[in-house]
């Protein structure tokens, strides 16, 4: 299981390095990989979500982030990753709730 690739991170590496080769070398010798690499991971998630925006939730002790066209859109995703992340780690859901509070 652990030996097994996932496809986004296939993805991400073929696209990284494909992108890392394209450079010149004067580029490649002034930042440091590590650098590069967060770099082009933002402009890449943000390109994979260009009719998105991304929303930023606080809900109890969580951070959540998704990507909506809206912020109704938003709210729905958000509250379905909570559960999820609630179900997961066995606590209760709040009887009254979620309480969602977008983190600007």
């Amino acid at each position: 299981m652990l030996d097994r690739l996932q496809p986004k991170a296939v993805a991400f590496e073929i696209a990284f390095n494909d992108w890392w080769r394209s450079q010149p070398g004067s580029f490649r010798d002034g930042i440091s990989p590590s650098a590069a690499r967060a770099c082009f991971r933002a402009g890449y998630t943000a390109g994979k979500h260009v009719s998105e925006r991304r929303f930023v939730f606080r809900a109890g002790r969580m951070r959540i982030t998704v990507w909506a066209t809206g912020p109704t859109t938003a709210k729905a995703k958000a509250e379905m990753e909570a559960d999820f992340r609630t179900a997961k780690k066995g606590w209760p859901k709040p009887k009254a709730g979620w309480q969602l509070q977008e983190i600007k």
